[in-house]
């Protein structure tokens, strides 16, 4: 059996700063050791449950973060950025189940801890008319070659919006917000603990666990933070400018519409750096 995992950093029990997640943050040294702990955690899991093959993407930032020495010698890490299919790089149908561990909430989430969808230049993404963050994106990408996501674990509310749209899905909360940069968290041993539980619950239940697909062609609608950015994102061939921070476009699948939803991301940072608008 072979898992893919993907591991973000903002969903980590006890993070709750963007310092802490920022490679130039005092705290950053710690967080790494957090991540790689609950990814290896994520991996004893998937071995009780059977996998014989595990491929990790470090899907945070730079993607260069996990301590990969630490880790089981058995497997296969994808490192650096940038990369193919952003944070599910490699992702293929050789894969039996994807697990998304020290996942966050999407933007604008109450009680949700570091919210953001891929940037925070990015107010809102919807596919065929479903609101989704990193995790709803993710799973899509997975959907594509036919592998469920199964297993979720970090912000509480990640979780919530990853149970709305993923059936049966075995998801693990690891901490949920009290205040702007606040939270209230479980340890880093129990966090493990649950995590490698729910990896092996998420392998043995797995053909209950659709994979999340979408209809094609797929309806990308992305509303940034600023006119500007859409402005400049209508400028792509196809992309059609649909109010004054948002456009649309009509995608053949899920990897043409993750293409043109990263080049957004690019002329998202080039607006910008012109000014407030």
């Amino acid at each position: 059996m072979k898992v893919y995992i993907t591991a973000d950093m903002e969903g980590v029990a006890v993070l709750c700063h963007d310092v802490q997640v920022d490679q130039k943050g005092l705290d950053y040294p710690r967080a790494r050791e957090f991540m790689t702990e609950e990814v290896q955690a994520a991996i004893d899991g998937a071995r009780s449950g059977g996998a014989d093959e595990v491929l990790v993407c470090d899907a945070h930032d730079t993607g260069r973060n996990l301590l990969v020495e630490r880790m089981d010698p058995d497997i296969e890490v994808i490192q650096g950025n940038p990369y193919d299919l952003g944070m599910m790089s490699g992702i293929s149908r050789d894969f039996d189940a994807c697990f998304q561990i020290g996942y966050h909430s999407m933007r604008h989430t109450h009680a949700g801890v570091l919210g953001h969808t891929y940037t925070y230049d990015i107010a809102e993404l919807r596919l065929n008319g479903i609101v989704v963050g990193e995790s709803g994106l993710s799973a899509a990408i997975a959907g594509h070659f036919g592998v469920p996501v199964v297993l979720v674990s970090g912000d509480a509310h990640a979780v919530r919006q990853a149970k709305s749209i993923i059936k049966n899905v075995v998801g693990v909360p690891t901490k949920e917000g009290v205040g702007l940069y606040g939270v209230r968290t479980l340890t880093p041993a129990r966090a493990r603990e649950l995590i490698r539980k729910g990896a092996k619950e998420a392998l043995e239940k797995m053909e209950d666990i659709p994979a999340f697909t979408l209809r094609k062609p797929i309806q990308m609608e992305v509303e940034f933070t600023r006119p500007l950015m859409a402005e400049y994102a209508a400028h792509i061939p196809l992309v059609k400018r649909k109010d004054i921070k948002s456009v649309s476009f009509k995608a053949s699948d899920m990897i043409d519409a993750f293409h043109v939803f990263h080049v957004m991301l690019q002329v998202a940072v080039s607006a910008k750096e012109e000014g407030p608008l």
